[in-house]
């Protein structure tokens, strides 16, 4: 599930070169890390600070029109407080309202959603992968370093991410280990991270809402419903968004790839040649992937 149109194109950002020597902001956030949830995602949205700066402001103003102190996709979608004091149609219009900011706004979309039982079942090795949370940060950095290098941003990026949350310690640590490696910190144009409110900060809240609805997608896959939300489907259609759901055959295949490349042995799966063209194919008899010639 992928929507990756050319960020370079006039139509999606004028002006574009300018970004590439400036600073800046990712901002991002998780859903589904309560207990009991089968679903755990990690999404972001990269922002130059001018443009967050008026979606700042513009985000605040579509809220207060409303008389809502901040926005929460799950407590609009739910009518949970604040958005109690609104009518259904209230609910329904103010969605969009914020949606349309984010569209006008963001530079990049990112979310990664596990299947947390299918995680644990490829990852035993918390030592190695850390938990299901930790793996999705490091799948959005890693969306976020090939963003650098597409277009060739030599500027500088600060990561930002909700203070309280129970996830703080884990993702404090995954950016430490960035901090204090000179090639990380340049591979990923680390300047600076740090743990914000998210009722007090506008891009957490656009965050949020990609978090949430990214994580019901996969609640419907796994009711083997292959639907998508009509609002989400809108706030995908700008900017570019990277969108993973990851189950135990995308896992798997991205397993393989990566111990493909670094020329280990392949587990939980057929490997072989066709041609001259190396492959791997999961046991349950679904197609598998091919990855190109080899030598």
């Amino acid at each position: 599930m992928r929507n990756q149109s050319s960020l370079l194109s006039p139509k999606n950002f004028i002006g574009f070169a300018a970004v590439l020597m400036t600073s800046l902001e990712c901002y991002f956030d998780e859903s589904g890390t309560h207990d009991g949830s089968p679903a755990v995602c990690v999404a972001g949205y990269l922002f130059n600070r001018e443009a967050r700066q008026k979606l700042d402001s513009e985000w605040k103003a579509a809220l207060d029109r409303y008389e809502l102190p901040f926005f929460r996709m799950s407590a609009c979608a739910h009518g949970n407080p604040p958005f109690n004091r609104l009518t259904k149609n209230e609910r329904i219009d103010i969605e969009p309202a914020v949606i349309k900011l984010i569209n006008r706004y963001a530079l990049l979309g990112l979310a990664i959603v596990i299947n947390e039982a299918e995680y644990d079942h490829l990852f035993t090795r918390r030592d190695i992968t850390g938990d299901a949370y930790s793996f999705c940060c490091w799948q959005i950095l890693a969306g976020i370093q090939s963003w650098i290098e597409r277009n060739q941003f030599d500027g500088e990026i600060s990561c930002f991410f909700e203070s309280g949350h129970k996830s703080q310690r884990l993702a404090n640590l995954l950016m430490h280990r960035i901090f204090e490696n000179a090639s990380l910190r340049n591979t990923y144009r680390y300047k600076a991270h740090g743990f914000v409110e998210k009722a007090a900060v506008q891009a957490l809240q656009a965050a949020d809402i990609l978090a949430w609805q990214q994580a019901t997608q996969l609640k419907r896959w796994l009711r083997n419903d292959h639907r998508m939300r009509a609002d989400f489907r809108a706030l995908t259609t700008m900017p570019p968004h990277e969108l993973f759901i990851a189950n135990r055959k995308t896992l798997a295949g991205a397993v393989a790839y990566q111990r493909h490349l670094q020329r280990l042995p392949i587990n939980d799966g057929v490997t072989g040649r066709l041609g001259g063209a190396w492959f791997w194919c999961p046991f349950d008899g679904e197609p598998g992937l091919l990855f190109g010639r080899v030598s």
